[in-house]
């Protein structure tokens, strides 16, 4: 009679051990399920997000080439249009007055090549024939012709090792000239270091010495700038890493893997 109750509990313990492992095992797998259906509707949502961001961009980058050519063709036409009339006048009016003529003639001169660069920065013209590269040196010229800064460009390796898509070189040209742009507007930098190097892989070091800022600030509120940078390296698929601290410079390293 005792061995039978020994029997039952020995049977009964048994059986409870194998309902406690069959509902782990239960739990276990609808986990696996939920997780697995959460992280496919997480991929899928970036997937959108990207699609997205992929629209914008373009729809960006086709109204900034209309624009740029609208300022080349019409603005900067009526502009050379007017300094011929001002050249026909020049015989004609009194000699008090051929001084102020001439300084009108140098001020649309200016505003003329005002508007050749900004028409040139919305659309790169050379981008898609020379690369990006020798776009971004042009670049460069202009903005160390200003005086406002000095931009220090390398590059190592052979650019030609390289092919980049269309897309993905613009996506690197504004990168950079967004970059130029947040340094001189803000960081009160001297000096702006870019780097390229065409290994098995691209990669671009861009560094200012600038009154840099608090990482964390960047990461609790990023202005729109460092935003269209960041939308713009995701984009391509590029790998960045920011480093920044008050009083010690912005860095930048990015990296895009060869196809």
């Amino acid at each position: 009679m005792v061995d039978n109750v020994y029997l039952l509990i020995f049977y009964g313990v048994v059986l409870l051990l194998i309902l406690v492992a069959s509902f782990l095992l239960f739990y276990i797998r609808n986990q696996s399920v939920v997780w697995k259906q959460k992280r496919q509707l997480q991929e899928t949502q970036l997937a959108q997000q990207k699609e997205l961001l992929n629209a914008v961009i373009d729809s960006q980058e086709i109204e900034r080439k209309r624009i740029g050519q609208d300022l080349h063709d019409e603005i900067g036409g009526t502009l050379s249009a007017i300094k011929l009339m001002l050249n026909s006048l020049k015989k004609q009016v009194p000699t008090e007055h051929v001084e102020t003529l001439t300084d009108a003639k140098e001020l649309i001169d200016k505003m003329i090549v005002d508007v050749r660069h900004i028409s040139h920065d919305l659309s790169p013209p050379g981008l898609s024939v020379f690369g990006l590269f020798p776009t971004i040196e042009a670049f460069v010229t202009l903005i160390n012709n200003t005086g406002q800064i000095k931009i220090r460009l390398s590059q190592q390796g052979d650019a030609d090792a390289i092919t980049l898509p269309e897309k993905t070189a613009l996506a690197f040209f504004r990168v950079i000239t967004q970059l130029v742009d947040n340094t001189i507007k803000h960081a009160k930098a001297t000096i702006i270091d870019i780097d390229f190097n065409f290994a098995e892989n691209l990669h671009i070091h861009y560094k200012d010495n600038g009154k840099g800022f608090d990482l964390a600030v960047l990461n609790e509120r990023t202005g729109i700038g460092m935003q269209n940078i960041q939308s713009r390296l995701q984009m391509v698929n590029a790998h960045y890493q920011i480093t920044t601290a008050v009083g010690r410079g912005f860095q930048i390293a990015i990296e895009l893997e060869a196809h």
